[in-house]
Parts: C-alpha cells; structure tokens; sequence
C-alpha cells in the first residue's frame, strides 16, 4: 500500500513538472506547481514524515505560492482580456469542485468520530507551532510577517503602477 502510494504521488510530482516546464501560461505554471508542490507533502505523508509533510504545506504551498500568485496578477500580462472558457470547460471545473467538496465532507466526518489521544491538550497556536517547528518557532512566525510584508508591497506596487 504505501510503494503504491509512493509511485502515485511520485508519479504526479514528475507529471505536474514536466507540465510546468512547457507551460505558457504563467498562471498555470504555477498552478502546476502548486500540484508537484501537494503531490511532494503527499510523499512525505506516504513516508510517515509528517512534520516535512506539514512544513511543506505551510511553508512552499501556502505561503511561497501565494507570494507567487499576488506577483502574477501584478505582471502586465495579468491585465489582459482572456478569452472566455467554453462551455465544457466549466462544467468540468463545477465537477471537480464537486467531487473536491464531497471529498471533504467525508474526510470531516471521518475526523469527527476520530478518538482523541489521552495526552491531547488544546494548547493554542504558540503550542501547536512549538510542536511543529521546535525552537524554531519564532523564525517561522517572522517568515510570516516577511511574506505578508512582501505582499503588501506587491499590492501596492501594482497599485500605483495603475494609477499612473
């Protein structure tokens, strides 16, 4: 079960890469790698290493790829007119979100029932953090402020590009 899991999850990483590569798309592109990004914590998970598992998430597809969203829609090309999706496009985005959605309310109903460990305590975000990161839980929380800086910044740039 897990060699499976692991060529899986190799599997896609490998795909969306090489799709990213050859992408034109600059939005895509990251989309892209947004999914090798998911697929590489879907390893580590697959591996039992949770906590790398977790850094990726957090770390490369929370916060690096909202730094790289936010510095696309910046870019000139971000202001161009599309050209709209046809129809079978959209039907087939509405199905996957459907089945993500469905997916999601059976996994949270899974967790519901789930038995909590006797030694569980609710210790707050300076205590999950501090179990994540260890003593480098503070480094972690001022790379929050720096990436959230750096989007501001963009935001603002890209604001006063337009007004001139």
């Amino acid at each position: 079960m897990i060699a499976a899991a692991v060529y899986f999850f190799g599997g896609l990483a490998a795909l969306a890469t090489l799709l990213m590569i050859f992408q034109r798309d600059p939005v895509k592109a990251a989309m892209l790698m947004l999914a090798a990004l998911l697929s590489t914590a879907g390893l580590y998970l697959a591996l039992s290493a949770q906590l790398l598992a977790a850094l990726q998430v957090i770390l490369y597809a929370g916060a690096i790829m909202t730094l790289f969203i936010v510095a696309l829609t910046v870019m000139p090309q971000a202001w161009r007119d599309h050209q709209p999706k046809n129809v079978f496009t959209r039907v087939l985005g509405l199905a996957a979100a459907a089945v993500l959605l469905t997916e999601l309310v059976k996994v949270s109903a899974v967790l519901k029932t789930a038995v909590r460990n006797v030694d569980f305590s609710e210790s707050g975000v300076l205590g999950l953090a501090r179990e994540l990161f260890g003593r480098f839980a503070f480094q972690f929380e001022l790379l929050s402020l720096v990436i959230l800086a750096s989007i501001v910044a963009a935001v603002t740039l890209a604001a006063k590009r337009r007004e001139a």
